[in-house]
């Protein structure tokens, strides 16, 4: 029997540490797409950008045992052996409620419409990124919820 070394993943805000735990696989959402890291991945630095954050305890667990975070992006730094996120705000699956996650991109939707400027352009785009990055872990939350 082959015994698998774990990652460390440690998720840190601008609170302090939100999440730390030992586990078999991250996926992080990247400028250049979605990643998957598993221990003894080559290093890398790279920016994350707003979505969900999905971590695989133990090799055997399914899509319905993974832990979601909704993370408003970051910088990602990886060795063989730990996988750090340092992000401004993370929500865990749990401490999301839908109904307000709709309701604030309800309303970033409507600033951006009134946006009179670049800033307020940009502002307004993330937090729609921010909301539906928290609307997506509250469905795939159901969703496992529905499957248990």
């Amino acid at each position: 029997m082959v015994l698998m070394s774990n990652l460390t993943f440690e998720l840190v805000t601008l609170d302090g540490l939100a999440h730390s735990s030992e586990c078999y696989e991250v996926i992080l959402p990247t400028e250049s797409g979605i990643i998957a890291v598993f221990p003894n991945h080559a290093p890398l630095v790279s920016v994350s950008v707003p979505g969900v954050v999905s971590i695989r305890k133990r090799a055997t667990d399914s899509d319905d045992d993974l832990v979601h975070f909704a993370v408003d992006g970051g910088v990602i730094e990886i060795n063989e052996r730990r996988v750090r996120l340092l992000a401004d705000e993370a929500d865990e699956a749990d401490s999301i409620d839908e109904m307000q996650a709709q309701a604030a991109l309800k309303r970033a939707r409507e600033l951006q419409a009134m946006a009179k400027d670049k800033v307020n352009l940009a502002d307004a785009t993330a937090l729609i990124e921010r909301q539906a990055a928290r609307l997506k872990v509250a469905e795939i939350k159901r969703r496992s919820r529905k499957n248990h």
